[in-house]
């Protein structure tokens, strides 16, 4: 048996587990997936150091580690390596080799959910942290052009967002407008953080609301969105595409 699962700050909540160890049994693979809840960069250090020692053949990075983790890594797999953030490790004999399959689940659940024509909308992004990184390489990959991004370093989003049209301060007031889509890759809507990241003024009748947080179910903004009935969409189908991504990572490891 093989050990695996997640690490972040304040995970408690996560539905990894059950998503993981149910797909595993479902499907006769020999992983049992936990949460490992680390507070501190020193309990990261920690663990990294410690990882080989206990038969954990690879894990999955949430909240805030996605880029602190890269120092720890030997080999960075696209498009893990333009994306600058890591959510999937694969723990090799010799080395830690890092990927990152938020991208290709934010891909999947567009199929699912089946928001179509991507490539022509005007898109916002809330955040510039990891997970929003991978959803705007995954748009950029998928064609589109007009990708505003909004966050509250903005020097920071000015360097790593370099084809976006348009940087925005969260805090200030938007114009939803001149928006078909609105993705909240923040923090600001999950179980830790229910509160609403921005307000939801003059937009679109056909605006769609992307939060990528999925616990609770309908976060305040995917809950204002709906009273005004614009179609909105959590996280859900994301997480579990980008878990069974990270799986077939880790049993190609299995298979050599």
């Amino acid at each position: 048996m093989k050990n695996c699962g997640l690490i972040g700050r304040n995970i408690r909540y996560s539905r990894s587990p059950e998503i993981h160890n149910k797909y595993y049994k479902d499907n006769d693979i020999q992983f049992n997936y936990k949460i490992f809840n680390i507070d501190n960069e020193k309990e990261l250090e920690y663990f990294m150091q410690n990882v080989k020692n206990n038969n954990i053949i690879g894990f999955n990075v949430t909240i805030p580690y996605k880029e602190k983790i890269l120092q720890y890594l030997d080999e960075i797999i696209y498009p893990a390596s333009i994306i600058g953030a890591v959510n999937t490790i694969l723990v090799d004999d010799k080395k830690f080799i890092g990927y990152n399959t938020d991208y290709y689940g934010f891909i999947d659940s567009l199929k699912e959910h089946q928001i179509q024509n991507i490539d022509k909308k005007h898109i916002l992004i809330l955040g510039n942290g990891g997970s929003a990184k991978a959803v705007y390489t995954a748009l950029i990959d998928l064609g589109v052009k007009y990708i505003d991004v909004a966050g509250r370093n903005l020097k920071n989003i000015e360097q790593d967002f370099l084809y976006a049209k348009n940087i925005l301060n969260i805090k200030s007031k938007i114009d939803l407008h001149q928006y078909d889509m609105l993705i909240n890759c923040t923090p600001l809507g999950n179980t830790n953080n229910n509160i609403l990241p921005m307000e939801l003024e003059n937009y679109k009748e056909d605006l769609v609301i992307y939060d990528l947080n999925y616990s609770p179910p309908k976060s305040k903004l995917l809950c204002l969105g709906e009273s005004k009935g614009l179609k909105v969409v959590n996280g859900e189908a994301m997480l579990i595409a980008q878990a069974i991504h990270s799986i077939d990572i880790w049993k190609s490891k299995v298979k050599e």
